[in-house]
Parts: C-alpha cells; sequence; structure tokens
C-alpha cells in the first residue's frame, strides 16, 4: 500500500459491499442449499407459530423470501448475509459510543477474520443463528441508548427487537439475562426500574412472544424435545466426575479458536508498530456494559456443560461472539496509526480473499453429497417409480431429513414428514397419510426401519426397502456414485 492516508469511511463501505456480495455468490458453486437453509424453508411453510426445533420467524422470513424471488438459491445466500452486514453496521454503531469513528470501523472489519462471518456461514447459508447476528447487535446498541438517554422511543425499540429476537431463536435470552444483571448492579441500570419506559418495553417484548408461548402450550412444549432429547444424547460423550469441567474448557477453547484470527490481527499489530501493549483497568459503567453483553452471554451458554458435563457443539456459542473487537479495542486500547490501520486492513482483505479462493476451490472440485446431491434427477426418477408403484403422486416423504427436505424443497407437489426427535408431527393428517401412502428414504440400510416407523406408526407389515444409486458430479465434472434406499409405504384405503 501507499503511504497516503485511508478513506476509513468508504473503505468501510467498500468491505461491507464485498462482504454482501462474496459470501452469498460463493455458495452459488453449491448444487443445492445447504440442510439448515433448506429446513428453515420448509418451517415457514407451515405456517405455524413453532417448529420442531426453534421458535418460527427465521422459517416465516426464509420461506417469503424465497418464494417472493422465485424459488432462487441466491435469495437465501443473500438473505444470511444481509443479516450479518445488518449485524456489522450496529457494531459499527455500537462502537462509536465507545471510540472515534476510525476505531469504531476497524472493530467491525475485523470480524472479517472470524470464521463465523465467512466459512460457517456459507456452510449454513440461513438459520436462526444469522437473525441472532443481527438482533445481538442491535439489542446491544439500543440497550445502551434506552439506559442512557431520555427516549420511550429507544425502550419501544428494545422491546419490539428483544419480542422479535426470542421468537428467531431462544437463544436470546442469554444476551437478556446479563443485561438485566447490568441493570441490577449500576446505579443507572436500577434507576431505570422507575422509567416506564422499561414496562413498557417488557409488554412489547412479551406480546411478541404470546402467540408462540400459546402454540407451545397447545403442543406440549413440542420444541423444547429437541433441547431434552439431544442433551440425553449428548450426555455420554464423557465419562467421570472430569466431564464437568471437560465439556465447558473444550466448549470455550472452541469458541476461542473461532475467534482466534481476530486475537492474532490485533496482537500483532502492536507487534508490528512496536507500540506497548496497554490493559485499561477502569471498571465503570461502560465496561460493565461491554462485560454483560460481550463475555457473561457466553458464560451463561457454558453452564449447561458445567452442570450436566454434556458435550456441547461450538456453534452454540458462535452467535454470542459479536463484541470480540470492541472487547479488544476497549480493554487493550491501541493506537490506529497509518501503519496499524493499513497492517490491520491488509489482514482483512487478506482473510476475505484467501478464504473465498480456498472455498471456491473445494466447491468446484468437490463430488460431496451435502454439496452437490443431484435432488432433481432424483426426484424425478423416484417420482415416476411411486407412480407406477402406487398410480398416486408423492405427497409425503419420510426419513433422513438431508434427502427428504432437499426433494420436498426442490419440488413443489411434496409435504415432508420430518422425523422429528420422539418421532411427533403436529403438522401431519394420519387419515391423510394412510389414503395417500408416503416414500421414506435413507442413506444408511439399518436405520431404514426406524424411518419407516417413524413416517407410518400404523402400519404393520413391513414395505420392501430397495436400493437406488446415484451420481455426484462436481463442477469440473469428476463423478462419484453414492447409494441411498429408499421404501414406499403404500395407501391402505382411498
Amino acid at each position: 500500500m501507499s503511504d497516503k492516508k485511508i478513506n476509513s469511511n468508504k473503505i468501510f463501505c467498500i468491505f461491507l459491499i464485498l462482504h454482501l456480495l462474496i459470501w452469498s455468490i460463493i455458495p452459488l458453486l453449491r448444487a443445492i442449499m445447504p440442510i439448515d437453509a433448506m429446513e428453515c424453508i420448509y418451517w415457514g411453510g407451515l405456517m405455524d407459530f413453532g417448529t420442531n426445533k426453534h421458535p418460527p420467524l427465521a422459517g416465516w422470513i426464509a420461506y417469503w423470501v424465497y418464494n417472493l424471488f422465485g424459488k432462487s438459491d441466491y435469495s437465501i445466500y443473500f438473505l444470511g448475509q444481509a443479516f450479518i452486514v445488518t449485524g456489522f453496521i450496529y457494531l459499527y454503531k455500537l462502537g462509536k459510543i465507545f471510540f472515534d469513528e476510525t476505531k469504531a470501523i476497524f472493530a467491525v472489519m475485523l470480524m472479517e477474520a472470524c470464521f463465523v462471518y465467512t466459512y460457517m456461514s456459507i456452510y449454513d447459508g440461513f438459520n436462526p443463528n444469522f437473525l441472532l447476528l443481527a438482533f445481538l447487535p442491535f439489542l446491544s446498541y439500543y440497550f445502551y441508548k434506552a439506559v442512557n438517554e431520555e427516549s420511550l422511543k429507544n425502550w419501544v425499540i428494545l422491546g419490539l427487537g428483544f419480542g422479535l429476537a426470542f421468537i428467531g431463536k431462544y437463544q436470546a435470552v442469554m444476551l437478556f439475562l446479563p443485561l438485566l444483571i447490568y441493570l441490577l448492579i449500576t446505579p443507572k441500570g436500577r434507576k431505570q426500574f422507575k422509567n416506564k419506559g422499561l414496562y413498557i418495553s417488557g409488554a412489547i417484548a412479551f406480546l411478541c412472544v404470546l402467540p408462540h408461548l400459546i402454540w407451545l402450550y397447545k403442543n406440549d412444549f413440542f420444541s423444547f424435545e429437541y433441547f431434552a432429547l439431544s442433551e440425553d444424547r449428548y450426555l455420554t460423550f464423557y465419562h467421570g466426575w472430569i466431564k464437568y469441567l471437560q465439556a465447558p474448557f473444550l466448549f470455550l477453547i472452541n469458541q476461542l479458536a473461532a475467534v482466534a484470527g481476530v486475537i492474532f490481527v490485533y496482537f500483532t499489530t502492536f507487534i508490528f508498530t512496536k507500540q506497548k501493549i496497554r490493559i485499561n483497568k477502569n471498571i465503570d459503567d461502560n465496561s460493565l456494559f461491554l462485560i454483560c453483553a460481550g463475555i457473561l452471554p457466553l458464560l451463561f451458554q457454558t453452564l449447561p456443560s458445567l452442570i450436566n458435563g454434556a458435550y456441547m457443539i461450538p456453534q452454540w456459542g458462535y452467535d454470542l461472539l459479536f463484541m470480540t473487537s470492541i472487547l479488544l479495542f476497549y480493554f487493550f486500547p491501541i493506537e490506529l496509526t497509518d501503519k496499524a490501520t493499513k497492517y490491520m486492513l491488509s489482514w482483512v482483505f487478506a482473510a476475505m480473499i484467501i478464504t473465498s479462493t480456498v472455498l471456491g476451490i473445494v466447491f468446484t472440485t468437490e463430488r460431496n453429497f451435502a454439496n452437490r446431491f443431484p435432488v432433481k434427477q432424483v426426484t424425478e426418477t423416484l417420482t415416476n417409480i411411486y407412480r407406477e408403484e402406487t398410480g398416486k403422486p408423492i405427497k409425503y416423504i419420510g426419513g433422513f431429513i438431508e434427502l427428504s427436505i432437499p426433494l420436498s424443497l426442490y419440488n413443489n407437489d411434496y409435504t415432508v414428514i420430518l422425523d422429528t426427535y420422539g418421532h411427533k408431527n403436529p403438522w401431519i393428517d394420519e387419515n391423510d397419510l394412510k389414503r395417500t401412502g408416503s416414500l421414506v428414504i435413507g442413506r444408511d440400510y439399518r436405520r431404514m426401519e426406524g424411518y419407516i416407523k417413524a413416517s407410518a406408526p400404523y402400519l404393520k407389515n413391513r414395505p420392501k426397502i430397495k436400493p437406488f444409486p446415484f451420481i455426484v458430479k462436481s463442477v469440473v465434472g469428476k463423478e462419484r456414485i453414492y447409494k441411498m434406499h429408499y421404501a414406499i409405504v403404500p395407501p391402505i384405503y382411498d
């Protein structure tokens, strides 16, 4: 780079545009969307106030965007990155409260070195996590403004935001609890309990969540079974008393690994510019706010594994890392000289270029089932087989979700039978299922009996399970043969 002083605002705009475009274009090298994105669209199509895993908002948004833009995969990839960029904008606005313009901008741009915002965003495509990547910075910003400004508008916005965030993903409570602690431990926070804005905000949030709470009650808290049975599955991952330390320790190590790139760039900037590392030891309201919003949510997320020793998937903490760069800039203050900004800028765009190039090569050359499943050809063949045997079109599909969801989504005539936890499905009319029959599919022959039982529990005689080989091709034409299995559950009455 030249020695000319950089225009940080211009660079920031370019960064946001490049991030939005690059990470929504690279996924187009996939043949199908990631399963999380497809599942989201399916949930939205149910048009209900809940799903078998999460609250409904992510599904509603994904479904309407997908259909509004002609069922384009790109619309979903763009949607995911639009939420990330929205989160970046509110991180910038939050950063401006504590820093000057340049530091606020770089506190956002350094997050490009966190793979949650790059690789993981492509890996997932779109799911409820993307909502939190936007909502958590948004909520932190408006919470700070609500507490520090005499404005009812901020409390109204905060209440609406918390309500929407909660029906986006239950994990929003991990930010709510630390912010409640902030209100209790600071004089400025305790003062808010005398402010009508706090109660209006709570009422708005409650009204947003109320339809979902009613749905949960009417459906025996169906969504929570996913968490209970997931916990049971992971309880046996570690053994002995040490698991109560091992599980949370490894979870936190994985979170540290996720932001390792951000930490590396930040602290090597000190070395590159020959600045002494300083620590901000000042504990005031701002420090407490950043600790509550930026550190405590992750610690709260760690508590379940500390209590029961269950393994926690690293992704469960990734949303809560959103404030990493702001914490670094605040607690380890650095002078952003021209040399420092150019050094950081080089790493930011290097991370963007290297990661996108590597993933582009991978998506072009791989023959992976998850990314290259030839869903349209497979569906056409299975549809013909099903029609020949039953004389009916396929209306219900059950079995392995990474096969059944794509077959449903990329073709317009199906309703998927989700093999949900506990094998319950409140969206299926069993009488209609008996009249129409179903197709049951899976990758593993040994699991097919379980899929059939879950999809058609009323069935007395097991239908024949048949193999179905198919070819997966990479973008450059290399082939790999996979095999799935299917069974046709016939109609038992007309």
